[in-house]
């Protein structure tokens, strides 16, 4: 089992570091909150850190143990703050270290598998398992920027579905990312793989650049609690929502077609139509070598911003609007 030993406790609040069982984490530590009310409820369990340059969705997760402990009146929440400890003073990108694997797109885990695919097993299989709604919270590593975006995976069964995307709406979101049940191009996250077990996740995208922003912060932190007030956790008033929460149900890639210089025309939250210029790239002398065009009308969700990037690196994140395209 799942060991946690605890160091303090203030009110409904209780912190402390977390092992695991497994032998491949044997040297790892997690540090863990807990907030857990007199009446019972809903169990949520919500993580921060696959990336550890993320650090506003990692100081979200933060501020919500303060604002459960004081707010909290039914069920509980635990909380892992930062899940990829192993990268965190390395300020490794994207992936963990001990194997060089992407956290985010390893679910549902291995036991069999590499020292990633196993956390990732024993986080959503043992740590969460009890868990009715998983929130995992990113946003923007050192090298790219994302819109304000949610996103979670629909099955085909309307009633499950159709509490997801309630959960996923709670947030104030430029878009929110409904995966359509058929799609397979994007799989492997928490938020894809949980549903097809029957449990309800969403995962929120919001930050840029490993930068403490608080519109980022803040996205993060009113879409949980928004979310939670929606489950009866808290009661406290509701934060409004002002964006545009379009509602999509896919995103593509946008590859880097050569190594060289990257010149983008577009921004986060953009909608450019099919055939749109959205930046060219240049070999080191400056010299253009392509133009990257949209394949469709969408709304941009994801780009790196780097001027050096190498070849089939994924630069932008492009979702369809359908009804525009019409």
């Amino acid at each position: 089992m799942i060991a946690k030993h605890q160091i303090g406790e203030s009110g409904l609040l209780r912190w402390g570091n977390l092992t695991f069982p497994h032998p491949a984490l044997r040297d790892l530590t997690l540090p863990w909150f807990t907030i857990e009310a007199d009446q019972p409820g809903p169990k949520l369990a919500i993580v921060a850190g696959m990336h550890p340059n993320e650090v506003s969705s990692m100081e979200a997760a933060l501020r919500l143990k303060d604002y459960f402990a004081g707010q909290l009146v039914r069920g509980s929440v635990t909380i892992l703050p930062i899940l990829n400890m192993p990268g965190l003073y390395s300020h490794a990108e994207f992936v963990c270290p001990p194997d060089n694997k992407n956290l985010n797109f390893l679910s549902p885990g291995s036991l069999e598998g590499s020292f990633s695919e196993v956390l990732i097993h024993q986080v959503l299989h043992l740590w969460a398992q009890d868990a009715d709604v998983f929130i995992d919270l990113h946003g923007g590593d050192l090298r790219e920027e994302v819109a304000k975006f949610v996103m979670c995976q629909l099955t085909g069964n309307a009633e499950f579905d159709r509490t997801t995307r309630q959960l996923a709406h709670q947030f104030d979101a430029d878009a929110i990312v409904e995966f359509a049940a058929e799609q397979t191009n994007n799989r492997g996250r928490a938020t894809n793989e949980l549903p097809w077990l029957g449990r309800h996740a969403v995962m929120s995208e919001g930050g840029a650049n490993g930068i403490l922003d608080e519109e980022s912060v803040l996205f993060h932190v009113n879409g949980v609690a928004n979310l939670t007030r929606h489950l009866g956790l808290t009661v406290d008033a509701a934060v409004a929502r002002k964006r545009e929460n379009v509602v999509v149900h896919n995103f593509d890639k946008i590859e880097a077609p050569h190594s060289g210089r990257l010149y983008l025309e577009v921004k986060t939250g953009e909608r450019v139509v099919a055939g749109q210029r959205l930046g060219w790239m240049t070999n080191l002398f400056g010299e253009w070598q392509a133009d990257l065009i949209a394949p469709f009308t969408g709304l941009v969700l994801m780009v790196v911003n780097h001027n050096i990037t190498s070849q089939g690196e994924w630069l932008i994140s492009l979702a369809p609007l359908e009804d525009e395209a019409a």
